[in-house]
């Protein structure tokens, strides 16, 4: 029986200190695709040194409009692809082989050991938790939706447990600040799975998010990992949720920003006196 053959590819932006260990995880691949979103910090040059095809294109916000070229440079009949922030355990050469050589499914599922403030513990909300990273050909395609990126074209799905000896660990953010980075550029992408705060209102339902992220946790103390997890998981909803209030309010802050630099230009050339508050004036002349 001729063994399948597997393509893989990550997508690459400016992770040198990880990338190395991304992509040694990965040579057992039959090819090794990187697909470089124009890196400044040598993450180019490390993925030489280990694919079999480096192709650089120019950098965009998320990863989901670059999977689609990615897919369409591999040549062979499984697909394996990985972000640039996760890492096969070592194990998983020898599963995955031995997996193929009877496929239960044509779509397979990891388990993501999350690293969230530079460490993983399975008490937090995030464990545990699958996803999409082994397909047959065909059986997946790619859209450009944020968090929904991958649309499966099979009901043929396994999935793989951390007992099995394979999981991907998700080096995703070493600290608050990455964190708070990566929250606005992607709820700042209007092709994404948002969310709105409903009748409640924002504040009952940011209550609500910190809430339902610590319940999930396995560990109740109040200034544990878990639950400093479980807030930063709710910052995410908090903020995509304010994000939509503001598209759904019809007006920008920089629209809102030219209508006070136009109301100060004429004060100026009136020669009036200039409130602290740009609208000060014509409240005060309402009250009066």
């Amino acid at each position: 029986m001729q063994r399948a053959k597997i393509s893989a590819f990550v997508i690459a932006h400016n992770r040198a200190p990880i990338l190395g260990t991304c992509l040694r995880g990965l040579r057992f691949a039959d090819e090794l695709i990187v697909v470089d979103k124009s890196s400044t910090d040598g993450s180019r040059t490390i993925a030489e040194a280990y694919a079999d095809d480096v192709l650089t294109v120019p950098w965009t916000p998320t990863v989901e409009e670059t999977r689609t070229l990615a897919l369409s440079l591999c040549r062979h009949e499984w697909i394996l692809f990985m972000d640039d922030d996760e890492c096969l355990s070592a194990e998983a050469e020898r599963h995955i082989r031995a997996e193929l050589q009877a496929p239960r499914g044509d779509i397979y599922e990891f388990p993501l050991r999350h690293y969230i403030l530079g460490r993983h513990d399975e008490r937090a909300y995030y464990w545990p938790e699958h996803h999409v990273r082994l397909f047959r050909r065909g059986a997946v395609t790619f859209s450009r939706t944020v968090h929904a990126g991958i649309v499966r074209l099979s009901d043929r799905v396994t999935r793989l447990e951390a007992a099995d000896g394979v999981c991907i660990h998700h080096l995703s953010h070493a600290d608050a600040s990455g964190w708070i980075e990566k929250t606005n550029r992607y709820t700042s992408r209007p092709d994404r799975v948002g969310i709105k705060a409903g009748p409640e209102g924002l504040a009952a339902f940011a209550h609500h998010r910190i809430d339902y992220w610590m319940a999930r946790g396995k560990d109740a103390t109040p200034n544990g990992y878990p639950a400093a997890a479980a807030v930063l998981r709710a910052v995410y909803d908090i903020v995509d949720a304010v994000k939509a209030w503001e598209a759904d309010s019809g007006v920008t802050g920089a629209a809102l920003f030219e209508q006070a630099c136009t109301r100060l230009d004429q004060a100026q050339l009136r020669g009036e006196r200039i409130f602290a508050n740009p609208f000060a004036h014509e409240h005060a002349e309402k009250l009066g």
